[in-house]
């Protein structure tokens, strides 16, 4: 199987027909695992925190106050380098122990040619370094609620069992502090003040218990949305943006490819066939007076050529948008391939309100899959299938052909995938031998 989606695979969403891993059973091993891990993290993400916060505070505050007398420059640098240390430890922090994956976002780099002071305040010019900054200040406050919070939580939920337990030992081993407990100042009658207070204590012990957990993913999650956002967020506006070049990359060379293609088929095509017919022509006009059958003879070959002129300019404008799409949507411009295609071809595709250069894209690799299927693959039959999978277009099609279909560079395949690419969709071919081929784009209609 080939799969070409962009011309570098940057954090490429995962396709929406890819099955969803299975969702692990609830046990109590994980569920006291989760919380050790998360108790663990938060006591040392308040250590770290302490740390930072007193390392960072005090370095932004002496960069600051000094900054106007240049002074405060190489403080201020090495406070956000100091900062960013304590990111990359949190980055390090929570993969270990809570799983969780923060990417580094690319640093602001020094223009080429730049002088040393130039090089050497670069740093404060990277708002990566800034929001690193300003995590170690948030985090730290966050530590103080969160971690307390889980860790009160835990113990409270200890009280399940903990809290009658204690009762009961301490009733039979000072059996006049019974009188003190909850039970009596809750107007309990004597005999049952025990019981009572015992009964309390795990009703309170329990609740903690059963929302324990979701206490926990809470805090967890409040954490991981807190250092995604300041520590990774410019990482995915960083990567959307290589997407979004590479995708324009990826269409200029498709465009270029296809141009290059075009051109060398006309010239082996239409225009030598056109050559011809100028040149009989000619020989039809010198042949006119004293040969008649023969220009006759002339013409109708003439006329032929032209006709397979004609045939091929069809041929080659198939990779065009033709006005029956604009016309008529996407459905009738399929079912007009699949008509004039040699192989029998059936196509399955709904009305679907798909923006325009979607629909285009779709029908160009519509047009050269069944092309290539009818030149390479000696298949009896072809299926066409489009679909909206989400906020994405499908286009699917398969033959029963020989199979062994690959990308190469300069084929038609190769063309495919980089107009896909070009919009930001994934292309994957599925060609085992002996048993068909498969070629699937998925293009994203906010493309």
């Amino acid at each position: 199987m080939t799969t070409m989606p962009l011309p570098d695979a940057l954090d490429a969403p995962p396709s929406p027909t890819a099955p969803s891993p299975p969702s692990e059973r609830w046990s109590v091993g994980r569920w006291a695992a989760r919380i050790g891990r998360f108790l663990a993290y938060g006591f040392l993400a308040l250590v770290l925190g302490a740390i930072g916060f007193s390392l960072v505070l005090g370095l932004l505050s002496a960069g600051a106050s000094t900054v106007i007398v240049w002074v405060g420059l190489p403080i201020l640098m090495l406070a956000v380098l100091v900062a960013r240390g304590f990111a990359m430890a949190e980055r390090a922090v929570q993969s270990s122990f809570l799983g969780t994956d923060l990417p580094t976002p690319a640093p602001v780099r020094a223009p080429a040619g730049a002088g040393r002071t130039r090089r050497l305040l670069t740093p404060l010019t990277d708002p990566q370094n800034w929001l690193d900054s300003l995590w170690v200040l948030v985090n730290f406050l966050l530590s103080l609620i969160t971690f307390p919070l889980a860790l009160a939580w835990t113990v409270g939920a200890f009280a399940t069992l903990g809290g009658p337990i204690a009762t009961l030992v301490l009733d039979n081993v000072l059996p006049s502090s019974s009188n003190d407990g909850l039970g009596t100042l809750l107007g309990v009658p004597e005999p049952f003040t025990l019981p009572a207070e015992m009964a309390m204590q795990f009703g309170v012990g329990l609740l903690f218990l059963l929302t324990l957990g979701p206490v926990v993913r809470g805090l967890t999650a409040l954490h991981q949305g807190v250092a995604r956002g300041l520590l990774s967020s410019r990482h995915q506006e960083q990567q959307r943006l290589v997407r979004t070049e590479q995708s324009r990359a990826a269409g200029r060379s498709a465009e270029s490819a296809a141009l290059r293609r075009l051109e060398r088929d006309l010239h082996d095509g239409p225009q030598q066939r056109l050559v011809r017919a100028s040149m009989d022509l000619a020989r039809v006009e010198a042949l006119a007076a004293r040969d008649p059958e023969k220009a006759q003879t002339v013409l109708r070959e003439t006329r032929e050529q032209l006709g397979l002129t004609l045939d091929d300019l069809r041929r080659l404008s198939r990779g065009i948008a033709p006005p029956i799409l604009v016309d008529r949507g996407l459905a009738a411009a399929l079912t007009e391939l699949a008509a004039i295609s040699p192989l029998p071809t059936a196509v399955e595709c709904p009305e679907l309100d798909l923006p325009e250069h979607v629909e285009i894209g779709i029908y160009y690799v519509v047009s050269e899959a069944l092309t290539n299927a009818a030149k390479h693959s000696g298949a009896g039959r072809v299926l066409v299938e489009v679909a909206r999978v989400g906020d994405d277009a499908r286009v699917r099609i398969e033959d029963d052909g020989r199979g062994g279909a690959e990308v190469r560079t300069g084929g038609g395949l190769a063309g495919l995938a980089g107009r896909v690419a070009s919009l930001e969709g994934r292309f994957t071919v599925t060609s085992p031998a002996e048993a068909g081929t498969r070629v699937e784009a998925v293009i994203p209609c906010a493309s």
